[in-house]
C-alpha cells in the first residue's frame, strides 16, 4: 500500500485561484486553534447548554445567548452555505479533477452528508431549544469557508485517484455515516408526542458511549481525510469536527450523569468506545 501522501497530486494548471484557495485553508486551521481556545472547559451555548442570559450566565455567554431564534431556521441557515459552495465549485470546476472517479465519489460524500444536514436533519428535530444568533453566525461563517475549501479541493486543486487508501477511507466515512444517522434516529424517537424533558438514549452506539451522533460523525470525517490522502485540506476539516464536537460529547457525558446519576449506564464511555 502507498503512502497517504502519494495517493493525491495536486492540479496546478490554473493559478490565479490559489491565493484566495490558501488564505481560506488557513482560515480553516483558524477555526481550529480558536475551537481548542474557545471551548477549553466551555459549554458552547445551544441545545441542552443554552439558558437564554439568565442570570446563572455570565460574562460572554450570557451576551452570546440574549439574542435566539428557531433551532431549525438556524440550522438550515448555518448548514447551507455549503451546498451553495458545492454547486458553485462544481460549475466552475476543471475538467482534470471533475472527471476524476475518485474526486466525484468523495464530492458526492460531502455534498450526501450536507442535505441531510442542512434539509433532512432540521425538518426532523423535535422539540429544540432556540439557538443563539452568534452561534449560528460563527457555524455559517465556518460552513462558508469549509464548505469552499473542501469542494475547490475536490473540483479545481486535487486529483484523487482511486487506491487502497480512497476505498479505506470511504468504507470508514460510510461506517461514520451509518452511526451518526442510527444515533440521531434513536435521540429523535426519545420523546412521544408531547413528553418534554430529557431521557436516557439507549441503542447502537450509545450502549457504549454517550455522544454516539459526535463519534460517527468524527469518524466519518476521518475517513473522508483517509480518502482524500491525508491532504490538508481534509485533515483540517477532521480535526476541527473533533476539536469542536469531541468536548460537547464530554460535556453530555458529565451532563447525564449529573441529571441521572445512579440511573445512568456506569460503564457508557464518553466519546470513544473503551478509551474515553
Amino acid at each position: 500500500m502507498a503512502s497517504p501522501a502519494e495517493s493525491w497530486s495536486w492540479n496546478t494548471g490554473r493559478t490565479e485561484e490559489q491565493a484566495l484557495f490558501w488564505t481560506c485553508v488557513v482560515l480553516n486551521c483558524s477555526f481550529l486553534v480558536a475551537l481548542v481556545v474557545l471551548l477549553s472547559g466551555v459549554e458552547a451555548p445551544y441545545g441542552r447548554y443554552n439558558q437564554g442570559g439568565g442570570a446563572e450566565q455570565s460574562g460572554v455567554l450570557k451576551a452570546v445567548t440574549q439574542f435566539n431564534m428557531d433551532a431549525k431556521l438556524a440550522w438550515i441557515l448555518q448548514e447551507c452555505p455549503t451546498l451553495v459552495a458545492a454547486a458553485i465549485c462544481w460549475f466552475l470546476g476543471d475538467e482534470v479533477c471533475t472527471s476524476s472517479l475518485g474526486n466525484r465519489l468523495l464530492f458526492f460524500c460531502f455534498v450526501a452528508h450536507y442535505v441531510n444536514r442542512t434539509i433532512i436533519y432540521p425538518l426532523r428535530m423535535k422539540g429544540s431549544k432556540p439557538t443563539p444568533l452568534p452561534i449560528m453566525l460563527m457555524a455559517l461563517a465556518f460552513c462558508a469557508v469549509n464548505g469552499y475549501v473542501q469542494c475547490r479541493s475536490l473540483t479545481k486543486f486535487l486529483v484523487i485517484p482511486l487506491n487502497s487508501w480512497t476505498f479505506l477511507g470511504l468504507g470508514i466515512w460510510a461506517l461514520g455515516l451509518y452511526i451518526n444517522h442510527d444515533a440521531d434516529r434513536i435521540l429523535r424517537n426519545l420523546r412521544k408526542p408531547g413528553e418534554t424533558g430529557y431521557k436516557i438514549p439507549h441503542g447502537g452506539m450509545f450502549e457504549y458511549v454517550s455522544g454516539a451522533n459526535f463519534f460517527g460523525e468524527i469518524v466519518e470525517w476521518t475517513g473522508f481525510a483517509i480518502a482524500m490522502g491525508g491532504a490538508l485540506p481534509g485533515a483540517t476539516f477532521a480535526l476541527c469536527t473533533a476539536c469542536n464536537i469531541g468536548p460537547r460529547a464530554l460535556a453530555h457525558h458529565n451532563w447525564y450523569l449529573q441529571q441521572f446519576s445512579d440511573e445512568y449506564p456506569q460503564d457508557r464511555y464518553a466519546l470513544i468506545p473503551f478509551v474515553c
